[in-house]
């Protein structure tokens, strides 16, 4: 139990100050000054005290902090630097990810366009060469077909006018009958020309009536088998819709005679709320449709995926070598709805499994 120097001090300074106020020295009375329980901390961890059990108001001399009661203030500081310093780091880390992920869109969205801007650029070449082909093919249809035939008629005239005059003679009515067969058979030709080009049904009846003729004609014209069916109401295909859907049937049903060697072949047109459908398949040989589109051939393919994109449609195509060939197109009849477009066009193996079965009805 120890007098403090400082308790001491601390008396004394008290008693001045009552001096110095005036008070007489005789007046002040005598007192002690308190002690203080005082330990030496060595001793205290020799004997192994327990500090809490020292009596109240201890002091503890030589007391040798602990590492957080000394360096407290430079744990915090430090521990307060590396937060702010993983903070930065993770918002860089951060950063960078994202920059990551926006510049692999920039790169898959260029690739994107970049692939766009060939596939335009050979849809463009390959239209060309399409427009170019087709014109040959109709120069040739309208001098060997149509102006023989108009040449025979001319002829025809021109032997009237050296005849008898009886036009019940034999000759006369030969040269009538042959006048007769070759202006029909030319008005034949040019009306086939003119609904290839584009067919007064679709314009006048509508898109049911149209498929429906031509059907008819392909059957008669390439002696083969066509069925045509339908499934719901068609009361009104908007003008461009109806244009596509009539295009991709008249190229499949050209496609699968011509170059598919086809002897039956189907239509199936189904409407389903405000979507429509149209399934086109054949029996003929088929075909591999990458090679197609690798070697320039698939120009009917790329214009019929094209039409369909405009409109927002989907278009499926199912061939393979000696297995016919399934072309289905969906789209949307109001044409607000044709908002995103999938353009698929994949063989058999590579195809959903909702592309692989036609539609029947």
């Amino acid at each position: 139990m120890i007098r403090t120097a400082d308790a001491t001090g601390t008396r004394l300074g008290k008693i001045a100050r009552q001096i110095l106020d005036g008070a007489a020295p005789g007046d002040i009375p005598i007192g002690s000054v308190s002690t203080v329980p005082m330990f030496d901390w060595r001793e205290v961890k020799h004997w192994g005290l327990d500090v809490s059990t020292l009596p109240p108001d201890s002091r503890v001399l030589f007391r040798v902090p602990t590492m957080w009661e000394a360096y407290r203030w430079y744990v915090v500081g430090t521990i307060a630097v590396v937060g702010l310093q993983l903070a930065l780091i993770a918002g860089l880390l951060t950063q960078r990810a994202r920059r990551r992920r926006a510049e692999q869109i920039v790169r898959t969205r260029e690739a994107s366009l970049q692939k766009s801007y060939d596939r335009i650029r050979l849809l463009a070449g390959r239209l060309i060469n399409a427009q170019e082909t087709a014109r040959a093919s109709l120069a040739q249809d309208l001098h060997d077909d149509i102006c023989q035939r108009l040449a025979m008629v001319s002829t025809a005239i021109d032997r009237l006018k050296t005849s008898s005059g009886d036009i019940q003679n034999t000759k006369t009515q030969q040269l009538l009958a042959m006048l007769a067969r070759d202006a029909h058979g030319t008005f034949e030709v040019v009306r086939t020309l003119s609904h290839d080009l584009h067919p007064a049904t679709l314009r006048v009846l509508g898109l049911l009536p149209a498929i429906k003729t031509h059907c008819v004609e392909v059957a008669k014209r390439h002696n083969v088998r066509v069925i045509f069916t339908t499934q719901g109401d068609f009361p009104y295909v908007p003008d461009d819709v109806a244009v596509c859907f009539f295009r991709v049937a008249q190229e499949s049903l050209r496609n699968g005679v011509e170059h598919g060697s086809a002897n039956r072949l189907t239509v199936s047109l189904t409407r389903s709320g405000d979507d429509l459908a149209m399934t086109v398949t054949d029996d003929g040989r088929g075909f591999n449709l990458d090679a197609a589109i690798r070697d320039g051939s698939g120009v009917g393919v790329i214009s019929m995926e094209e039409r369909a994109r405009a409109i927002g449609g989907t278009l499926y195509i199912v061939s393979d070598v000696q297995r016919g060939t399934t072309i289905r197109i969906n789209a949307p009849l109001n044409p607000h709805r044709a908002v995103s477009v999938t353009d698929v066009s994949r063989p058999p193996e590579a195809m959903p499994v909702a592309a692989r079965s036609p539609v029947t009805s």
